[in-house]
């Protein structure tokens, strides 16, 4: 009898979890998160472009620019630079044949033919010293010369005033003679047309 009682107590010990409620919260879609990433990489990607294009890209096209100027500029130089070289022998040239320096002050042209001016400084001037260096300006000519006593001097002027195209010429300038007894001295020729002396 006693087994009987105790059989409905051992069955009440078992229970098994039942649901009594229910989850309303959703779990967040993973769209959100994706799409965040994507625009992520994707600014990150346009930020480094703008730095690598802005920072890098332009100043390597302003420095490539800079260069081409300098080399072109440089190459300008250069090429006057090489037009130059012979300047002092073009200008002595063209001084030579240019008659502007046969230009009285008022404008009136003295017409003395340069080649004869140029026969008085070689066989009066050059024959006789060294000459070195002339200027002529309108009718004049201010001639530097050295390697003369003074009575070489005298008697090259005195030739030089024989000759139809010097309306005058005088001492202007005379340096200390050396132990040999030259001098360094300045003439000035003063050139008129072959025709206004004979008169």
């Amino acid at each position: 009898m006693s087994m009987t009682k105790n059989a409905p107590a051992a069955q009440k010990a078992v229970r098994c979890p039942t649901k009594r409620s229910v989850n309303l919260a959703k779990r967040p879609p993973r769209t959100r998160s994706a799409l965040t990433l994507v625009l992520g990489v994707v600014l990150i990607a346009a930020l480094s472009l703008a730095v690598a294009k802005f920072a890098v890209l332009d100043q390597l096209a302003r420095q490539r620019a800079a260069e081409q100027q300098y080399q072109s500029v440089h190459a300008q130089y250069a090429e006057m630079q090489s037009a130059l070289e012979n300047y002092d022998a073009v200008e002595q040239e063209y001084r030579t044949y240019s008659r502007s320096w046969m230009i009285e002050e008022n404008g009136s042209f003295v017409d003395v033919d340069r080649m004869d001016v140029l026969a008085l400084v070689e066989q009066e001037l050059m024959a006789r010293g060294e000459v070195r260096s002339l200027v002529a300006q309108q009718n004049t000519l201010v001639v530097n010369m050295a390697g003369m006593s003074l009575a070489e001097v005298s008697a090259m002027l005195e030739s030089v005033q024989r000759q139809p195209i010097v309306a005058g010429a005088s001492l202007n300038l005379a340096s200390t003679a050396d132990e040999d007894g030259l001098l360094e001295f300045s003439v000035t020729i003063v050139l008129q047309s072959a025709g206004e002396g004979e008169g």
